[in-house]
This record gives structure tokens, C-alpha cells and sequence, in this order.
């Protein structure tokens, strides 16, 4: 009778202490703007490793952009015949399975930025790669740009499945972390980081 109540004290704890891990492990929630940080134990290969930029999390579902991966190709080789982007010739970034004839492009601007284009984090739009190449105003607004074939996916509700596995974590994205010069080396930094917390 005596061990009762506290055998239900200790299962009380262990559950708060559960679901306390739960919420920091957790801490963010996807929404657009938000890096998807691949767990170590993560076991699709096509994105272990993986970081990904969240640019649309609705009802509609989810769609973002992998940060730390090289396409084969270069940018020279996708752009339409007679079409040409000032700046050095790029290695296209592999945004994803999805559509991998798509090219959607991030593009840190001065003040205005192309039309179409939707703002992810402050200052950073995502457009089509053919809304760059037509507009006028490149050369004076655009600080830095990333072109990406395809993108990753996923319907509504499968996201929240993979968060509750473990197999993501969910941080605010940046500047650094957009525009890197070491994308191959993201994951390892921001992996560190989230270790150190």
C-alpha cells in the first residue's frame, strides 16, 4: 500500500523528465526561414548529413532547399543559350529530388528585390533562376546568389512524424549558414553547436 503512490511518483517524474527532453530536443519549430539539421542516425542517404533551408511550411506541406550539397553541374551548363549572370562561373547546389529540372534560386538583395520572389529570412528571396536572368536591375541589387536543382519535400504532416522520430533538429538559419563558402563543412559546424547546448 505504502509503495503504491510512490512507484506513481516515480513514473510522474520519469514521464516530466521525458517529455522535458522531448521539448528541448525540439526547441524550434519548422517554419519557413528554419534550418532542418540532419540527426547522426538519420537513415535516408539522400539527405544524411543534410541541412536544409525550410522555404514553405503550410498546410499545403513543406519544401526547402539542401544547403550543403554540389549538383555535377555548372551553373553555365542550365542556363538557357545566350543567357549569361555576371559573376564567376558557379557550381550549381542540388537542392533536392524533387523536380530536378527545377532551378530556384536564393538571392541576398540590396533593397528591391525581383518580382516574383518571396523574402525567407530577412534581406534573402527565393525565386526561379528565369526571374534573375530577365531582370534588369541584377547587376545594382544582388549581393550574392545560389542556384539549386530540384528540392526536397514533404506532404502535410509527414515533417512533424520525422521531428517526433529524432530525425531532425530545428534551428533559425542565417546569412553564414545560407551563403557559406564552406557548405561541405555546415552540418559538422551547426551539428557541434547543437552538441555544446
Amino acid at each position: 500500500m505504502i509503495l503504491r503512490p510512490f512507484c506513481l511518483f516515480v513514473v510522474l517524474v520519469l514521464l516530466l523528465t521525458w517529455l522535458s527532453g522531448t521539448e528541448n530536443a525540439h526547441a524550434f519549430t519548422p517554419d519557413k526561414g528554419m534550418l532542418l539539421v540532419a540527426s547522426e542516425h538519420l537513415p535516408d542517404p539522400r539527405f544524411r548529413d543534410g541541412v536544409i533551408l525550410l522555404i514553405q511550411h503550410d498546410d499545403q506541406g513543406t519544401a526547402g532547399l539542401v544547403l550543403n550539397r554540389n549538383s555535377s553541374l555548372t551553373l553555365d551548363k542550365v542556363l538557357p543559350e545566350g543567357t549569361a549572370l555576371p559573376g564567376p562561373v558557379l557550381t550549381l547546389s542540388y537542392g533536392g529530388p524533387l523536380e530536378p529540372q527545377t532551378l530556384l534560386t536564393l538571392v541576398k538583395i540590396r533593397k528591391f528585390p525581383p518580382e516574383p520572389a518571396e523574402e525567407v529570412i530577412k534581406g534573402i528571396y527565393v525565386t526561379g533562376l528565369d526571374v534573375l536572368t530577365e531582370w534588369p536591375d541584377f547587376a545594382k541589387e544582388v549581393v550574392a546568389y545560389r542556384v539549386f536543382t530540384g528540392y526536397a519535400g514533404w506532404i502535410p504532416g509527414q515533417l512533424e512524424r520525422e521531428l517526433r522520430h529524432g530525425d531532425w533538429q530545428v534551428v533559425p538559419a542565417d546569412e553564414e549558414a545560407v551563403f557559406t563558402a564552406d557548405a561541405e563543412g555546415l552540418w559538422d559546424r551547426l551539428i557541434s553547436r547543437l552538441q555544446q547546448h
